[in-house]
C-alpha cells in the first residue's frame, strides 16, 4: 500500500515538474515570438488552426525547427503538455 502510494506521489510530482519547466520554455522561447498578448483568447480563438493534440504537437515542432529552438525531445513534449493543460485540453 505504501509502495502504491509513493508511486503515485511520483507521478504526480514528475507531471507537476514536466508543466513547469513547460511554462518556463514557453514563457523564455515561445513568447518572445508572438507579440500580441498571450491570454486563454489567443489559444482558444474560434479561428485557431489546431483541433487536437497531433495538430498541437505538430505546432510546437514546426516553431522549434523553424526558429532553430534548441529543445530537447522532452522539453519539446513539456511545452507541449503545458499548452495543452493549460488552454487546448485536447484528448491525447
Amino acid at each position: 500500500m505504501n509502495q502504491l502510494l509513493l508511486t503515485t506521489m511520483l507521478i504526480a510530482s514528475s507531471a507537476t515538474f514536466a508543466n513547469e519547466e513547460g511554462k518556463e520554455l514557453h514563457e523564455e522561447s515561445c513568447i518572445a515570438c508572438h507579440i500580441i498578448e498571450h491570454d486563454d483568447a489567443f489559444y482558444t480563438r474560434d479561428n485557431s488552426r489546431l483541433h487536437n493534440h497531433f495538430d498541437l504537437s505538430r505546432q510546437v515542432n514546426n516553431c522549434v525547427s523553424t526558429f532553430n529552438i534548441d529543445w530537447l525531445p522532452d522539453e519539446e513534449k513539456s511545452v507541449v503538455n503545458y499548452l495543452n493543460n493549460e488552454y487546448y485540453k485536447f484528448k491525447k
